[in-house]
């Protein structure tokens, strides 16, 4: 009983031990020294099944994948998680909690691959803003200064080679849907994930309660700018955590199946006792957890 009790105790903490050396990379990235402003804003803002609906939507548009092609790769990851669980653990039970902690695998595939599409939608957001705000400056409507906007992107374009931006969602939204305007910038927001053009959609619907503030838009602008210089490095340095997160998770993993070679009693104790299942199990949530972590902190800096 003693060596069943060591033997439970050393899988105990080496599993927490690969939990920490899993948080190691994602705890040492540099605090983001630019400040958020928080601004109270009033009006409609969004309700949490639209925002996320709105955030699939854009990462669709930006992947070029159909609602149907991510039902699908989630399906089959979902049944390659289950295979590999079963011939990592040779369990059903063990499978379906491996089947379950991989079917966010396609999410992060597609927010990986989107990363390069939406840092080509920034290089020309600095642009767009100021065109908008300089629109604004002159007239003091914000939907006029969207439409101009979105009618000198179109003016040369040909119809049929014509790409819908959310600026010109934005502009048949508020002239066909809901002539709400808070409400209509917030949705403009949440399609383009960028905290310098949230913070200008903030200030722009402050401006459509005071117009006083509009010259408060341009620093906003200038500091997007600036922050494109730390852009290059933060990209690099986000590629090599998420190199060390996944061999980190890896190695974490292959240990069970190596035990079936090692030791096959500790093999057994690990995943044919309702403790050894549970640590496996918890290994697993804890793998769940930490990519999603990765995954939020290694978010672009200007996002």
């Amino acid at each position: 009983m003693t060596s069943i009790q060591t033997a439970l105790t050393g899988v105990f903490l080496l599993i927490s031990f690969a939990a920490l050396i899993l948080l190691r990379p994602i705890l040492s990235l540099p605090q983001n020294p630019l400040k958020k402003r928080r601004l109270a804003v009033s009006g409609a803002k969004l309700k949490v099944t639209e925002r996320i609906s709105l955030h699939f939507a854009t990462l669709f548009r930006q992947t070029r994948c159909t609602g149907n092609k991510f039902l699908a790769l989630v399906l089959a990851s979902a049944a390659g998680g289950f295979l590999a669980g079963l011939l990592l653990f040779g369990g059903a039970q063990l499978a379906g909690v491996m089947a379950v902690c991989v079917l966010p695998a396609p999410y992060f595939y597609l927010t990986v691959k989107s990363s390069a599409a939406a840092r080509e939608e920034i290089e020309g957001l600095e642009n767009t803003m100021s065109i908008i705000t300089n629109a604004y400056a002159g007239c003091d409507d914000i939907i006029r200064s969207v439409e101009l906007y979105v009618e000198e992107k179109n003016r040369d374009v040909p119809p049929h080679l014509r790409v819908t931006t959310p600026f010109d969602e934005f502009v048949t939204e508020i002239r066909l849907v809901n002539p709400d305007m808070v409400h209509g910038m917030y949705r403009l927001a949440a399609k383009i994930r960028n905290r310098y053009f949230n913070e200008w959609v903030k200030t722009l619907i402050l401006c459509h309660q005071d117009r006083r503030l509009k010259f408060a838009l341009f620093p906003i602008i200038k500091a997007m700018n600036d922050a494109k210089s730390m852009q290059v490095e933060s990209d690099g340095m986000m590629v090599r955590v998420w190199r060390d997160y996944l061999m980190t998770a890896g190695l974490m993993i292959s240990i069970i199946p190596m035990m079936r070679f090692a030791n096959a009693e500790w093999f057994y104790l690990l995943t044919g006792t309702p403790i050894g299942r549970a640590l496996i199990i918890l290994m697993l949530l804890t793998a769940l957890a930490t990519a999603f972590y990765v995954m939020k902190a290694t978010r672009p800096a200007n996002r």
